[in-house]
């Protein structure tokens, strides 16, 4: 298992950040285990990680939030299945969770981070879903046309913190 070499918190497997300080994992972190390295972590294929050229190092608020996505389970994290959730506290489920920029902008904010698939594919499921619900309230006589804009409004705010960490960690450009 490896360890961080900034505060010493437990990496888990393949963790490209510390859970405990945000620091990036490194190549010459500590590994205190009889099993070679080869056995512990599965080979980085060239699809899955972004080549260092590609990739800026991130801020302090991102590297806490993909730590937290990390401990989550990583890339397999959505706020509706974590593999890993009961290890999280309140605070890294939010980090992983809730950003007011995706939130008050949505798809734009997908467009400014570089995602601009997932921006089609997020809004056109969003769409989809406020026509669902809007048929559903017409035919039940409820007036919930003021309030379909929260549904597409909460879809990017959960989803955009883990796809940012897809597209910065992993490299990926992704519809879905």
């Amino acid at each position: 298992m490896a360890f961080c070499e900034q505060c010493g918190t437990q990496m888990g497997v393949g963790a490209a950040f510390c859970s405990g300080c945000g620091n990036p994992a490194r190549a010459t972190a500590t590994v205190r285990s009889a099993v070679p390295t080869d056995a512990v972590q599965p080979p980085v294929h060239s699809a899955q990680a972004a080549p260092a050229e590609d990739r800026a190092a991130p801020s302090e608020k991102w590297r806490r939030r993909f730590a937290a996505i990390d401990k989550a389970g990583g890339e397999r994290t959505r706020w509706w299945r974590w593999p890993e959730g009961k290890q999280l506290t309140w605070k890294e489920k939010r980090l992983i969770t809730s950003n007011l920029w995706a939130f008050v902008f949505g798809p734009f904010y997908y467009l400014y981070l570089g995602m601009w698939r997932k921006a089609i594919t997020l809004s056109l499921f969003a769409l989809v879903i406020d026509v669902i619900l809007g048929m559903a309230g017409d035919a039940l006589n409820v007036p919930i046309d003021k309030f379909l804009w929260i549904v597409s409004a909460v879809i990017f705010k959960q989803c955009a913190n883990v796809d940012y960490y897809r597209k910065t960690v992993l490299g990926r450009k992704e519809w879905w």
